[in-house]
């Protein structure tokens, strides 16, 4: 299952991306994220999406390989569009049926919607991608460390808060061990779950099984992590010191300015 798990990993292909501050990749996820689920129509949705593309060219990542998550998740985001087009997600009243059965109307509005969400979640899986393959965990904490810093004057724990993301962002391989781990016990036994073909609706018996242990597996990991937290006197950020500052140059500055000239570019489409 590892093998298949791409998002959660670095690929250090030294690309211009990688060399960017990282809090320059947090303000461009955070930018482009907030355009695709803002994303009401076809054009602004592919327009993102093609920039999402654009940039893992521009990051030195293997489409193939960018398009294996997306792949694994074909299963669930057509069950979602057929939902979609039953339920009649996106009709309006002026919107002529193009097929009419019983209850189900299907039109040009409908499929419009249906295409708007799969550019949306393809959008979505790649840039979640592209975000965890071009940001080391290191970088990860400084950057939002110091994104989060001036917020310390309210009493936000900017510290600890890089540290829940870093360690969420480090438990999904983990995670994914485990999962493979249970499924190969249960087979092991002989669960009825792995009997016959294993088709979508095969995929979901497998999947139901699985949910409780791997949050039981969950809660255990991150109570043994806090205890070893605190035998190593972890105290949080107060008082801590960096071994090295973050700065940004002038290709950042560049970066931001055409992020904030697309945002802006899409908002007005």
């Amino acid at each position: 299952m590892i093998d298949y798990l791409t998002t959660g990993q670095v690929l250090p292909t030294g690309s211009p991306i990688h060399r960017l501050d990282p809090r320059t990749r947090l303000l461009g996820f955070v930018g482009l994220l907030l355009v695709l689920t803002s994303a009401g129509r076809p054009l602004p949705a592919a327009l993102a999406l093609g920039v999402t593309l654009a940039l893992l060219a521009l990051a030195r990542v293997p489409l193939r390989y960018a398009l294996r998550s997306l792949w694994l998740l074909a299963p669930w985001l057509a069950l979602v569009l057929l939902l979609q087009l039953a339920f009649g997600v996106g009709d309006a009243p002026g919107c002529r049926p193009l097929l009419t059965w019983g209850p189900f109307r299907l039109t040009p509005c409908t499929l419009r919607a249906a295409g708007v969400a799969a550019l949306r979640f393809a959008g979505l899986v790649l840039l979640v991608g592209l975000f965890t393959w071009t940001s080391p965990i290191p970088g990860l904490a400084r950057g939002i460390e110091a994104m989060a810093s001036p917020l310390a004057r309210l009493g936000l724990p900017a510290h600890e808060l890089a540290l829940v993301g870093v360690i969420t962002v480090r438990f999904v391989p983990t995670m994914a061990l485990e999962l493979e781990r249970l499924q190969k016990a249960q087979r092991a036994r002989g669960g009825a779950a792995y009997q016959g073909r294993a088709g979508f609706v095969g995929r979901v018996r497998r999947t139901l099984p699985l949910i409780v242990p791997i949050f039981v597996i969950a809660l255990q990991r991150a109570e043994r992590l806090a205890e070893a937290m605190e035998a190593r006197a972890y105290s949080g950020g107060a008082g801590r010191g960096r071994y090295t500052r973050l700065r940004f140059r002038r290709a950042d500055g560049l970066a931001l300015g055409l992020l904030a000239l697309f945002i802006i570019l899409v908002f007005l489409i």
